[in-house]
């Protein structure tokens, strides 16, 4: 049993006062004989010994009545059982991103890393998680040393970006919850902590650092664009003074030139090269760098020519003021990836057939009025086979007909609400729609004088919350297509948001990540894919298009973090896990209810107590 406010306990030793009055005020009666006394007739004298049990008794419903008031207030519970294991482990923590790729780092990983395993005592279980982007379990704990010595000399390099609080995060599961110390070894790059994770560890686990020193500088092939017919890289350094190199440029692995460059001390120089009219296949560009990262050394691009994403926006009547801020929005961006855009009214919609919908990525849906159970048919089928659809869920939607055209393909559910002014910001700066605002930025600016309360259902991703934490924009995945849900409008009707800067890109970004199914044109990052595990160029689907997949630039700085500063950082995961502990045990309390039944009995046994005082005296 545990309790919520254990000091309350302490209220139980005033059950000593009862008992200090029953010891100290025992009296025994004398015996004193009068002459009168002789002729009067003797009667039977009660026994002592049942007298002194029914004192007995009246002193421990006293007592239990005191202590079951304490105990109540302290507030019990009893503690479920989560399966954990008394047996202390340690779990090897490897970090396995980009920053990792330097020259001779990954043969020092391995040495502490088999270091760290054999010495680990015999009394403790030994597992092991390799992490990135993303982490996984290389060796489940287990008594057994050779299974997890064996992964050391295996480990290679992912090419994700550092992440350490989904590390921390998957240890914690791991370890259910058993004492132990997690040993983490790393080379404690800046950029792997992100603030807008959630993620905890149990107080009973300590956290003990094997760092690999981070080199000296680092060259990055930072961006690699086409402009004007030629091939443009972004070199970027990290070095104290200038760095003299050369570029290389590639198509389909075939190297078509050459160019000297000097990188300047921390910043950039742009390197260019004449395609000469080459207008498909791979490109790539690669700086030569001894010291620094390997893994962003060379940058990849699709020259393959492809059309802009297709978005076709669904309102009640089709008239241009009900997407205008959208349409503006799109309409930004003369390029090759600039979107294609139309509209059309919801009863023009549902007379469409699945063929006519061939061409397009994405559907947004701005209005529901008019919008029959055919054309609700057409947009579930469109999802299910790839396409993406944006629901602004505005004052022109109406809740009861988006749940019908939902119903099957997401599990999320939409209501009306009152009036709040609010705000909203990223759950997860690290998603696609959110990275290039770097955190909140200016997305705090945005507004909300209006929005609808969405309760987020089985499998949906929350990826920005409201100021009063209600969800604010939600992904799910149906079939083979993405549903992302905006609780607000996207044409100033109920908030600010499309005359803040922050809504173009919003706008973009969401909309190029919708369609990304469909139209394979885009860069993606390492750990976007689940095939592409390393900088390159892979094919998406049966279409045979191919993408470009890079390393994330949040890698490129090796600017180490202290370890102080880590250390603060796992305190505060212990410090959440704290506070999840807290609550769940506040579940359980509320669900138990034992502090009811405490006092019940209190009262059962005051009233008993109360009975038998009164016979006895």
């Amino acid at each position: 049993m545990s309790f919520l406010s254990p000091l309350f306990l302490v209220g139980a030793l005033a059950g000593a006062v009862p008992v200090a009055l029953h010891l100290f005020h025992r009296r025994t009666e004398p015996v004193v004989s009068f002459a009168a006394m002789r002729f009067l007739r003797r009667t039977p004298v009660e026994d002592s010994r049942w007298r002194r049990l029914r004192e007995l008794v009246l002193l421990a419903l006293r007592v239990a009545a005191i202590a079951l008031l304490a105990c109540a207030f302290a507030r019990p519970y009893l503690a479920r059982a989560n399966g954990a294991l008394d047996r202390t482990a340690t779990l090897v923590l490897i970090d396995t991103s980009a920053s990792l790729s330097a020259p001779g780092q990954v043969e020092r990983l391995r040495a502490l890393a088999a270091d760290v395993i054999s010495s680990t005592p015999p009394t403790q279980s030994v597992g092991v998680v390799t992490f990135a982007q993303s982490a996984d379990v290389v060796a489940p704990l287990s008594d057994n040393r050779a299974g997890a010595l064996a992964t050391a000399p295996t480990l290679t390099i992912s090419g994700g970006a550092t992440h350490y609080r989904g590390a921390f995060a998957r240890a914690a599961e791991e370890l259910h919850d058993r004492p132990g110390r997690i040993v983490i070894v790393t080379d404690l790059q800046q950029s792997g902590w992100d603030a807008a994770d959630e993620a905890v560890l149990p107080e009973r686990v300590n956290v003990e650092l094997r760092t690999v020193p981070p080199p000296p500088g680092n060259l990055a092939v930072a961006a690699l664009t086409v402009e004007a017919g030629d091939a443009v890289a972004t070199v970027q350094s990290y070095f104290a003074g200038d760095i003299a190199t050369h570029v290389s440029f590639a198509i389909d692995s075939h190297t078509i030139g050459t160019v000297p460059v000097t990188a300047p001390a921390h910043g950039t120089v742009d390197v260019r090269f004449p395609l000469a009219g080459r207008r498909t296949g791979a490109l790539s560009a690669t700086v030569v760098d001894r010291v620094g990262y390997a893994a962003d050394d060379v940058r990849y691009s699709v020259l393959d020519t492809n059309s802009g994403p297709s978005v076709l926006a669904v309102s009640a009547s089709g008239r241009e003021e009900e997407f205008f801020y959208l349409s503006r929005a799109l309409s930004i961006g003369t390029d090759k990836g600039a979107f294609r855009f139309r509209a059309i009214g919801s009863p023009a919609f549902s007379d469409l057939k699945s063929e006519d919908l061939a061409g397009v990525d994405v559907l947004a849906m701005l209005g529901t009025r008019g919008l029959d159970q055919r054309g609700r048919d057409l947009i579930a089928g469109f999802v299910r086979r790839g396409g993406g659809l944006l629901v602004a869920a505005g004052p022109q939607v109406d809740p009861a007909v988006l749940s019908n055209v939902l119903s099957g393909t997401i599990h999320s559910t939409l209501a009306p609400r009152a009036s709040l002014s609010l705000a909203f910001a990223p759950e997860d700066t690290r998603h696609p729609v959110f990275r290039l605002f770097d955190g909140v930025g200016t997305l705090s600016s945005v507004r909300f004088a209006r929005s609808s309360l969405l309760t987020a259902g089985e499998g949906a991703d929350v990826i920005a919350r409201y100021s009063d934490g209600s969800p604010a924009l939600l992904e799910e995945q149906a079939g083979e297509g993405r549903v992302l849900v905006f609780a607000s409008d996207l044409n100033h009707e109920w908030n600010d948001f499309p005359v803040q800067p922050a809504f173009v890109p919003f706008v973009h970004e969401a909309l190029r990540y919708l369609s990304s199914v469909r139209l394979a044109h885009r860069d993606y990052l390492v750990g976007d894919l689940q095939q592409a595990t390393k900088p390159g160029v892979v094919t998406l689907g049966r279409g045979a298009q191919r993408v470009a997949v890079n390393v994330d630039p949040r890698e490129f700085d090796p600017t180490p973090i202290a370890p102080e500063t880590f250390r603060a950082a796992i305190g505060r995961l212990h410090e959440a896990a704290a506070q999840r502990a807290s609550r769940v045990a506040s579940d359980h309390e509320n669900d138990q209810g034992l502090w009811q039944i405490a006092l019940a009995l209190m009262v059962v046994g005051l009233v008993t107590e109360g009975a038998l005082g009164r016979r006895l005296g």
